[in-house]
């Protein structure tokens, strides 16, 4: 029996619920030599050790755990000390009794499963341990393959508008809906775009594992959010499962700082994978920055991944279900799903049987996304869904080939997070050099391929640009975040639009002069798609500036905005946008613009943008047209 499953196996025996017993007094001899044998042989410096306690190297060339939760080390030194933390674990695997799941025994699985292996502990001197709520785990989970799963993002929200990352965990049922999915996210409930950047950015949120149904996952992310769902199943053994499971369920209801733009769901869930195969060095490969799609990338390269599998979600079944009618084939839907027509009035409706069909499946979904979103109690979507599911089965069956949701560009199709764009334009008739530098993550106009359509996160979105008749580079933009989120709105569903920025712009003041200022904007608005195919959006905003050549030092102004983006080839993206600023306090100029931003995409990393604009401010016409070659890494 390989050294894994006997670890295993002896880990179960100890979970039965057996009277905790203290060590006898030859166990802590045996504890003693157990840990004099680990010192010797330093086992504090082997991978797998170093992963099952996250330790990562410091600048300064010590060591510390990527795990700040002080329940999760025995040593008071543990977090930085990786030989203190492996002997006292190794002392306290013989410690007294302790309640049901609290000893050490019951705490750390992985640690004892892979010190096990090491050491050749005798599970026979080890004290009993009761651990009742892993051994149902373990037995309900019954581990055999592992899957990582991406839900795309959810555009109305911040904290997931560009995806997130979990691993499920299948076990031998051939329905993935009865399995365990582990996922690590921050326990952040903030709506607020500003909020959550501040708090997302600095690590004042706190990140936990958790273990839970998968069903869960799918009912939050599919039918809830509406989000689309891609699995890759990974390439690990039995075994390699056993260790990942064993790890999960030593992190549960463990914290660690969370960081938006690194230490995120993504990076904190290559060591689940490390730790069942601790050859892989994932964590080691990811930069200062890390994207979801990041860990979908590194897994890759890896070779662990299989083909992706795509999930659509609810809300895409009913937006293509409700494609193939028209208007009032749609309208008929909704009001059956609203009670405000009985389902048998269909019989006699105008149409086909198949457009009959359609109407009665499309209401189908409708109703139980009332129910998800909690507008309908369980005994009247029941009664409702029975009766629209009868009058239903009476038209027979028809092509379910025809609701097959196509698959859109995969997450790895996407561009990199990071972008610089090299070029330069012609502003006020003055030639400049520029160079655009996008730390993270996606602008609206970058190619959508494996990215939410009309959703922006930028941070740290600078622009440089150099006059050679002044001879000095300047600081055109600086943006600390700007979050647009143009959510298309239909008959189904009502999302609202809106924005929020910080950070310098150069704007034209009164006089006509460009000044540095800073800017907060922010609006709110309506989206909906345009007869192109694109995103018509309109929104009401507020700006609030300050800068040394403003009349007050401060100013703010109601304003508006209007645009469309447009698909107009696979490679081609057009952004036509318009907007108004009055400036009523601090200020009293009026600013109107126009531009037509323009994206062709050369390759997955590489595109050129082309932008032409023109601005009014109180009289003073200003024109300006750049050309930037972009590339992503």
């Amino acid at each position: 029996m390989p050294l894994l499953r006997r670890a295993l196996c002896t880990l179960l025996l100890l979970t039965l619920p057996l009277p905790c017993l203290p060590a006898a007094a030859g166990d802590l001899a045996y504890r003693d030599q157990l840990v004099k044998e680990a010192q010797d042989r330093r086992l504090w410096e082997r991978r797998p050790w170093q992963i099952l306690l996250h330790y990562k190297k410091t600048l300064t060339g010590g060591t510390i755990s990527r795990i700040s939760d002080a329940n999760f080390f025995l040593s008071p030194t543990g977090r930085t000390d990786p030989a203190a933390e492996l002997s006292a674990t190794v002392a306290a695997f013989f410690g007294p009794e302790a309640p049901d799941g609290e000893h050490p025994i019951c705490r750390f699985p992985a640690r004892l499963a892979w010190l096990s292996e090491e050491l050749s502990i005798d599970p026979a001197r080890l004290p009993a341990a009761v651990c009742s709520e892993q051994h149902e785990q373990i037995r309900t989970i019954d581990a055999r393959s592992a899957v990582l799963v991406f839900p795309v993002g959810h555009i109305n929200s911040p904290a997931s508008m560009f995806g997130h990352t979990l691993i499920r965990i299948d076990g031998p049922s051939k329905s993935n809906l009865i399995s365990y999915a582990v996922n690590y996210a921050a326990d952040a409930t903030d709506a607020n775009g500003f909020l959550y950047a501040f708090k997302g950015l600095s690590g004042l949120y706190k990140g936990y594992y958790s273990l839970m149904p998968y069903y869960q996952k799918v009912k939050e992310y599919s039918d809830l959010e509406h989000r689309d769902m891609w699995e890759y199943r990974l390439k690990l053994s039995k075994e390699e499962v056993d260790r990942l499971l064993l790890h999960a369920l030593e992190l549960q209801r463990i914290a660690s700082d969370y960081y938006f733009l690194d230490e995120n769901c993504s990076y904190n869930l290559l060591f689940l994978i490390e730790a069942a195969r601790p050859t892989l060095h994932l964590s080691d490969r990811t930069g200062l920055l890390v994207h979801p799609t990041n860990t979908i990338e590194i897994a890759q390269q890896s070779g662990i991944l299989e083909e992706a599998v795509y999930r659509p979600s609810q809300g895409a079944r009913i937006v293509k279900i409700a494609s193939l009618l028209d208007e009032q084939g749609q309208q008929s839907a909704l009001e059956l799903a609203q009670g405000k027509r009985p389902p048998h009035s269909i019989e006699t409706a105008a149409g086909t049987e198949q457009e009959k069909r359609e109407v009665l499946d499309l209401a189908a979904e409708l109703v139980q996304l009332r129910l998800a979103r909690k507008e309908l109690e369980q005994d009247a979507y029941t009664k409702l869904y029975l009766k629209i599911l009868a009058e239903r089965s009476a038209l027979g069956t028809g092509s379910e080939a025809a609701y097959a949701v196509l698959p859109p560009a995969p997450p790895d199709a996407g561009h990199h997070t990071s972008k610089v764009g090299l070029g330069g334009g012609v502003r006020r008739g003055e030639w400049y050099a520029a160079v655009q530098l996008q730390p993270e993550f996606h602008a609206l106009l970058d190619p959508d391929q494996g990215y939410l359509k009309g959703a922006q996160i930028k941070f740290f979105d600078t622009l440089l640009d150099y006059v050679p008749e002044t001879g000095r580079p300047g600081l055109r933009t600086l943006h600390l975040l700007d979050i647009l989120s143009t959510a298309p709105r239909d008959r189904f569903f009502k999302p609202y639009s809106w924005k929020v920025a910080a950070g310098w712009d150069t704007e034209v003041m009164k006089d006509g002069r460009d000044s540095l200022v800073f800017r907060l904007n922010s609006g709110g608005g309506v989206a909906g798609r345009s007869p192109f195919g694109g995103i018509l959006y309109g929104l009401a905003e507020l700006a609030v500036e300050g800068g040394r050549h403003l009349r007050g030092t401060a100013a703010a102004a109601p304003g508006m905005s209007f645009g469309t983006v447009e698909q107009v080839r696979d490679w081609w993206k057009v952004h036509l946008e318009g907007s108004a600023f009055f400036y009523v306090i601090g200020d009293d100029r009026v600013s109107l613009k126009a531009t037509l931003a323009q994206n062709f995409r050369l390759a997955q990393q590489q595109s050129l943008s082309l932008g032409l604009s023109f601005a009014d401010v109180s009289g003073h016409g200003v024109s300006e047209q750049s050309l930037l070659w972009n590339f992503y890494f």
